[in-house]
């Protein structure tokens, strides 16, 4: 096989360098981390509460991934991309890895349907990678009229809190879209130049090539797939620049169709109707250069109804009967409002003797009722990076709740809860940060550098509504059964918290680049285990107060770049 597989490689090796004047380039990174963490969760055990908090206490973990990016330039018109990751920040010790996932306060996790913007990778459960992934794949061409680019391709705007392509040294995750989008661009006076195109995407796909699968299944009408359509324009100069990605997103679902989700063993644990999907947003981006100073501003609206298909762990409530469809499942509406507004500002400066600084500040809206028929709880890419844990780990943890099943009334099992707060995403938050790096003249110690530099990060952050804040009763009209809301009603009550992190980051060898950050989280009273219960049927047990504890984390990265 490799005989083979050598022998047809040089022999299209010696075909292209003498039939096609082709330029293969190959560009990409290795990446490898080391991660310690402890008390993410910020709780500690406490002997004197029944049913404690604690979840964990240190995690540690070192991590690996290759990336390649090779491309074809045919001619001056024609060129093919792709993106290839091996071991895509696989686990030492292991080989696969798992698509990035929402969390939501109190119920658990939430898979949304294609929405206004991945939510994840293209292709259903693309993402959870083996060891070989072949991210992206696409072809420009460049003619007099405009460029045209078809395929699997990156999807990035602006600053990235909506469309984020994940390519930052410390990226992990990245917005891919099966997309074809068409650009072209009017030269302007001023040194200023219009951008302006069309795009048509397709996150899903209900359809089947007949020539693998045959007609003996069911076949599935055209109208299941999901599109998003979307307009670009974009005015520049090199002081400045204003845009906006701006678009529609519709899918024809199975109305009234039951949707299901299991956990790991096959049990169910919820269910949504399906039903239509039609999105509408809004994303403007500006930019202001002057002399060193550079000001960045993004906002985003998305709006319209979205198709529930909303996988949501049910509460196996002692109320109900042990029966499939009685046992908790809760059946959302065939159509959920959405609502999202979502904003971040960045304002940096660089200076001559080595300093530079960026400051941050954003806003997310977000629910503390995330089963309510008003989808609010979007939150910005993954790949946006605050500081090193506030809205990248999975932080804090919800108040659990303990009771009889409907299966065992007497049991005293855990229901729902005990998920974190925050992390992963920006998402109901206003918050502040600050960072400042510092260039150090090592060349005369330390001959390998090609640069070094130290510095830190303070952020800060507050929930504009409660986190907790659910009515089973309402949702379920029962009025049996518990509601839960948390006690700090005023804004400042809600503080997260403020984190400060350290870092020294250096270039070695023209291509090593590596990096080790530290940091501590002082949480506030956002994340203290604190909530009102009320259980008319006491079927839930009470609910202790517990305070927060502080969190730190640590991590040691090293690229080769190439």
């Amino acid at each position: 096989m490799f005989r083979k597989s050598f022998g047809a490689g040089f022999f299209l090796l010696i075909l292209s360098a003498n039939a096609f004047a082709i330029d293969f380039g190959l560009k990409g990174y290795y990446r490898t981390r080391a991660e310690l963490t402890h008390d993410l969760d910020l709780q500690t055990h406490n002997r004197g509460i029944t049913h404690d908090n604690d979840r964990f206490g240190s995690i540690h973990f070192n991590q690996m991934r290759l990336r390649l990016g090779p491309t074809i330039k045919v001619n001056d018109n024609l060129s093919i991309h792709s993106e290839f990751d091996f071991l895509d920040n696989v686990v030492f010790g292991s080989k696969a890895n798992k698509n990035f996932q929402l969390l939501s306060p109190i119920v658990g996790t939430v898979t949304l349907p294609s929405g206004a913007g991945t939510l994840g990778e293209v292709g259903g459960s693309a993402g959870e990678n083996d060891a070989v992934h072949l991210r992206r794949a696409w072809m420009e061409v460049l003619t007099p009229i405009g460029k045209f680019k078809a395929g699997r391709q990156p999807s990035h705007w602006g600053l990235g809190i909506f469309q984020n392509d994940g390519s930052e040294r410390q990226g992990d995750f990245g917005d891919s879209q099966d997309r074809i989008m068409y650009l072209t661009q009017f030269g302007l006076k001023n040194n200023g130049a219009l951008t302006v195109g069309a795009i048509w995407d397709i996150p899903f796909e209900a359809q089947f090539d007949p020539r693998i699968q045959g007609l003996g299944g069911v076949v599935r009408d055209n109208g299941q797939d999901s599109k998003q359509l979307a307009v670009i324009a974009y005015y520049e100069e090199p002081q400045w620049a204003l845009g906006t990605f701006s678009g529609v997103r519709f899918r024809s679902g199975s109305t009234g169709t039951t949707m299901m989700a299991t956990d790991a063993k096959g049990n169910v644990l919820a269910k949504g109707i399906d039903g239509d999907t039609f999105l509408y947003f809004g994303d403007l981006y500006g930019r202001y250069n002057h002399n060193e100073y550079t000001f960045q501003l993004e906002g985003i609206y998305i709006g319209g109804e979205i198709t529930t298909g909303l996988a949501i762990d049910a509460v196996p409530f002692s109320s109900f009967s042990s029966s499939a469809s009685g046992a908790g499942i809760i059946e959302l509406p065939a159509k959920q409002k959405m609502q999202v507004f979502m904003a971040a500002f960045e304002a940096s400066g660089i200076y001559d003797w080595g300093g530079e600084w960026n400051a941050k500040a954003g806003y997310a809206s977000g629910d503390g009722t995330p089963l309510s028929t008003k989808v609010t709880q979007f939150g910005f890419r993954p790949d946006y990076r605050i500081a090193l844990m506030l809205f990248q780990k999975p932080l804090g943890t919800s108040p659990a709740m303990f009771g009889g099943t409907a299966s065992n009334p007497s049991a005293n099992s855990k229901l729902t809860g005990g998920v974190p707060i925050t992390g992963n995403f920006v998402n109901n938050a206003l918050y502040l940060a600050a960072t400042y790096k510092h260039s150090l003249d090592v060349k005369d110690d330390i001959p390998q550098a090609n640069w070094l530099k130290v510095g830190g990060t303070v952020a800060t952050a507050w929930a504009p509504k409660k986190n907790v804040n659910l009515s089973f009763s309402d949702l379920l009209g029962n009025a049996n059964l518990p509601t839960i809301s948390e006690n700090n009603k005023s804004f400042l009550k809600r503080w997260y918290g403020v984190e400060f992190d350290a870092f020294v980051e250096a270039l070695f060898f023209d291509n090593l680049y590596t990096t080790f950050e530290a940091g501590v989280l002082i949480p506030g009273k956002e994340y203290n285990i604190d909530v009102t219960r009320t259980d008319p049927g006491g079927i839930i047990d009470p609910i202790p107060s517990d305070k927060a504890s502080i969190s730190f984390a640590t991590r040691l990265t090293a690229m080769i770049e190439f």
